[in-house]
């Protein structure tokens, strides 16, 4: 980390970093059938690397339709792959308040207990290579449907053959 009041800040050199790397956020969001799971998958495409600092994100908590029943327990658990070899990044399903910051979203107004965010980022260094994916397998545990929203966020770095 640069400290500002004692090292001059060289903004061409940090223009020239830019060229070839930037800080970028990939987002992910699916509705998870009733006592199913799912792949939710992100392509990392041919621009560049991803490598991935933080991971944060929401679900929701809904365990009926009629009479609507919102109860804030997460039912919802997440397990972590790298698409482009399979490879088991949480080699667990776990529960996603565990992992997801702001957590729970109340999506029934008035009922259950309200949301209580606390906006913390889940550290998760990992480099995605360009033209895999970031696979994000889903359960949910509910008799309902619930949603999860998933941000990736880290440095998008450029291939040698871009010629930057």
């Amino acid at each position: 980390m640069i400290n500002p009041y004692h090292e001059k800040i060289d903004i061409q050199q940090i223009i020239n970093l830019q060229s070839v790397q930037h800080q970028t956020t990939l987002y992910m969001e699916n509705e998870i059938p009733a006592q199913s799971n799912i792949d939710m998958a992100i392509n990392i495409t041919s621009l560049g690397h991803f490598m991935n600092l933080f991971i944060t994100g929401d679900f929701t908590t809904k365990i009926e339709d009629d009479p609507v029943t919102d109860d804030g327990i997460c039912q919802i658990y997440l397990q972590l792959f790298d698409g482009t070899n399979s490879r088991e990044l949480f080699t667990e399903p776990v529960p996603a308040n565990l992992i997801l910051s702001p957590g729970r979203s109340q999506i029934i107004s008035g009922v259950g207990d309200a949301s209580e965010p606390l906006r913390i980022f889940f550290p998760f260094v990992y480099t995605f290579p360009m033209n895999g994916q970031i696979i994000m397998r889903a359960y949910n545990n509910a008799d309902y449907v619930n949603r999860v929203r998933i941000t990736y966020t880290g440095i998008r770095i450029f291939p040698d053959s871009r010629g930057a």
